[in-house]
C-alpha cells in the first residue's frame, strides 16, 4: 500500500472510531438519548425509541465501514449524509438559542450545539483528508456489508430493546406499595388532595436521574394532550435539599401541587423503587406507572 493510501487510511480509520464511540455513548445513556429526541415534540414515545436506536446502529455501521474499507465509496457519502444531516440539526438548535447537551457523546461529554459543530468540522475534516481511499480486496463482500448493517441493528435492539416492547411485562411488577400508600392517606401523611378526583400523582427524588426523566416526559405528553385533564401532584422525599427551582426548570414540568414526606414513608409507599406515577380516581388507583411504561 503506498504511504499516501496508508495516511488516508488511518483518517478514515480515526473517523471511523469516533463514530464507534459516538455510538457505544449513546447506547450506555440510551434513556436521556430517547427523552432528548422525544423532548422535541417531532415524534411518538414509540418512534424517538425506534429512532434512537436507529441512530446508534447507523453509527456503528458507519464505523465499521470505514475501519473496514471494503466499500469505501458508501462509507465516504453514508459518513458525509450523516455528518451533513446532523450538523444541520445542530444549526438549527443554534438559531433556536438551545445551549443544553445535544448528546453527541451521550453523557460522555457534554456538548453544546456550537461545540457540536466545531466536532463535526473536525469529523468532516478526517472524511475529506480520507476521501479517494482504494478498498481492500476481500470476498464476498456484500455478505461483509450486510453483517455490517444488519449486526449492528441486530446487537442493539437486543441490548437495548425499546420500552414499548416490554410494557406488559413492566407492569405485572409491584411498582408501590398498596397498603403503605393507604394507610398515608389515612393518618395524612399525604395531603388530603391526593384522594380527590383525577389526580397524577408522582413520587419523585430530586437526585434520581430517572425521575427527571419521567418528569421530562410526563411534561412532553401533557403537551401532546396526555395527562393533561389532571392536576400533577409531585412528592418529594424530604432531604437536605427541598430546592425544586432546578428540578423543575431542567424538566419542563409545572406541578400543580408540591409536597415534601419523610424518607422512610417515602420508601415504603414506593417500594424504595422510584419513580413511581400514579393515576388516582376518588382516592383510588387507577393506572400506575414508573419511568420505563409511563406513555
Amino acid at each position: 500500500m503506498k504511504t499516501t493510501q496508508i495516511a488516508k487510511y488511518v483518517f478514515r480509520a480515526l473517523l471511523g472510531i469516533l463514530f464507534l464511540c459516538s455510538a457505544t455513548a449513546k447506547l450506555v445513556d440510551i434513556d436521556s438519548f430517547e427523552m432528548y429526541l422525544f423532548s422535541f415534540g417531532w415524534f411518538s414515545l414509540g418512534a424517538s425509541y425506534l429512532l434512537a436506536r436507529l441512530v446508534i446502529a447507523a453509527e456503528y455501521a458507519l464505523g465499521l465501514l470505514l475501519i473496514g474499507n471494503f466499500y469505501p465509496r458508501l462509507a465516504f457519502w453514508g459518513s458525509l449524509a450523516m455528518l451533513g444531516g446532523f450538523s444541520l440539526f445542530l444549526a438549527g438548535l443554534l438559531l433556536a438559542g438551545r445551549q443544553d447537551n445535544c448528546h453527541c457523546f451521550g453523557e460522555w461529554v457534554d456538548l453544546n450545539p456550537a461545540q457540536s459543530l466545531l466536532k463535526n468540522a473536525g469529523m468532516l475534516a478526517l472524511l475529506l483528508f480520507g476521501a479517494r481511499m482504494q478498498p481492500f480486496r476481500l470476498k464476498r463482500k456484500g455478505l461483509w456489508l450486510a453483517l455490517a448493517v444488519l449486526v449492528p441493528l441486530a446487537t442493539v435492539l437486543i441490548v437495548s430493546p425499546p420500552d414499548n416492547w416490554r410494557y406488559d411485562a413492566y407492569a405485572r411488577h409491584a411498582l408501590y406499595n398498596e397498603q403503605a400508600l393507604q394507610e398515608a392517606l389515612d393518618t395524612e401523611l399525604l395531603p388530603a388532595s391526593v384522594a380527590d378526583g383525577g389526580r397524577v400523582v408522582c413520587f419523585y427524588s430530586l437526585k434520581c436521574p430517572f425521575c427527571k426523566m419521567s418528569a421530562q416526559k410526563l411534561a412532553v405528553l401533557r403537551a401532546r394532550g396526555e395527562f393533561s385533564d389532571a392536576p400533577v401532584i409531585v412528592i418529594f422525599g424530604r432531604g437536605a435539599d427541598t430546592d425544586t427551582t432546578a428540578f423543575f426548570g431542567e424538566t419542563g414540568l409545572v406541578p400543580d401541587e408540591v409536597h415534601f414526606i419523610e424518607p422512610a414513608d417515602f420508601l415504603r409507599i414506593t417500594n424504595g423503587s422510584f419513580p413511581v406515577l400514579l393515576v388516582m380516581q376518588d382516592g383510588a388507583v387507577r393506572e400506575a406507572y414508573n419511568y420505563r411504561n409511563l406513555h
